[in-house]
């Protein structure tokens, strides 16, 4: 049991290495792709946790950063989420006029009510972070392959679903301009980030 984990470990970091197929000015956790033609993130109108539509509708010409997870996930989300959390009790300490957005790669089991408890365990604050459901996995897939350039692969053995592990930046554009290790996140770094860029105060 234990050497299998530990290859899956190795699969998805091989995995994952290989779904950014060109890195750009990538320092201290932080990759900078403001220059890459990645396109706009496809339209999208998926559920939050209170089973309200959420999508590009509600962050048109807004700020946001967005991630992956699922909540039975074994692995990389019992770090990245709590990161999350640093990041956006750090975010809107500044005052900053941000929003977070994590999207289940698990929709089928992952319904508002169990994204609302995921986000309360690990101390979100939903006035500007939404968890969101409410598609099929193909849609997720597509959205995070085509939109955000990150791979996703069922590994129906363990139970798991491997994903990107990182924070992406998106403007009021609705462009990537940045992307950080979510394992890890430059915590102050994301936020004079956001006040280089020049994001408004939330009011």
């Amino acid at each position: 049991m234990f050497k299998g984990k530990i290859w899956l470990l190795i699969a998805a970091a091989l995995f994952l290495a290989g779904c950014q197929d060109q890195v750009y000015e990538n320092t201290d956790g932080v990759t900078n792709v403001s220059d890459a033609d990645w396109g706009k993130v496809n339209d999208f109108q998926f559920t939050n946790q209170f089973d309200e539509a959420y999508g590009t509708e509600q962050l048109d010409g807004e700020y946001w950063i967005a991630n992956f997870i699922f909540t039975r996930c074994p692995t990389v989300c019992l770090t990245m989420t709590p990161n999350m959390a640093r990041v956006q009790e750090a975010v809107n300490e500044e005052g900053l006029d941000v929003e977070f957005v994590s999207f289940s790669v698990d929709p089928a089991y992952d319904t508002p009510d169990v994204l609302e408890e995921y986000g309360q365990d690990y101390g979100a604050n939903f006035d500007n972070w939404n968890f969101l459901t409410g598609y099929d996995q193909e849609d997720i897939q597509e959205l995070s392959e085509e939109s955000f350039k990150q791979d996703m692969m069922d590994d129906r053995d363990s139970n798991d679903i491997i994903h990107g592990v990182d924070f992406f930046l998106v403007n009021d554009e609705r462009e990537i301009i940045r992307f950080y290790d979510g394992m890890s996140p430059p915590v102050d770094a994301i936020v004079e980030d956001l006040k280089q860029i020049g994001v408004d105060e939330r009011d």
